[in-house]
């Protein structure tokens, strides 16, 4: 059995990388199925709309505040899943208007936020 130590700092994962795009959770089923095929990453990150500077009193958002709004991830396979219900192939009209936010499961623990320092050692076995 062969073992395999990979070694990465997160800032040479992200280099070039483009900003992660904000994908509303009161967007549509229709948007988010445009939005996965153009995703190079299989799947796209949901968020909950970000408070109006005035709403927050003219903070900037920090990482927890972030970390609050992420809903979580969703794939071809969440929306595959929702099209397929009894409901939804009847009336597909509905189906592409609905929200994802009710299609997705929300996880926030999908997202990590790390200084681009950070190292990730990753051990494998064979």
């Amino acid at each position: 059995m062969a073992s395999v130590f990979l070694y990465h700092v997160v800032g040479d994962l992200t280099v070039g990388k483009p900003e992660m795009v904000e994908f509303v959770e009161t967007e549509t089923v229709e948007s988010a199925i445009r939005a996965i095929g153009e995703s190079t990453e299989g799947g796209i990150p949901v968020w909950k709309r970000r408070p109006s500077q005035h709403q927050h009193g003219g903070v900037f958002e920090n990482g927890e505040m972030r970390q609050q709004r992420f809903v979580g991830i969703l794939n071809s396979l969440d929306i595959v899943a929702f099209l397929a219900r009894s409901e939804y192939l009847e009336d597909q009209d509905k189906a592409m208007r609905t929200p994802v936010s009710e299609v997705i499961v929300p996880n926030n623990t999908l997202l990590r936020q790390v200084d681009p320092g950070t190292r990730l050692a990753i051990h494998s076995d064979f």
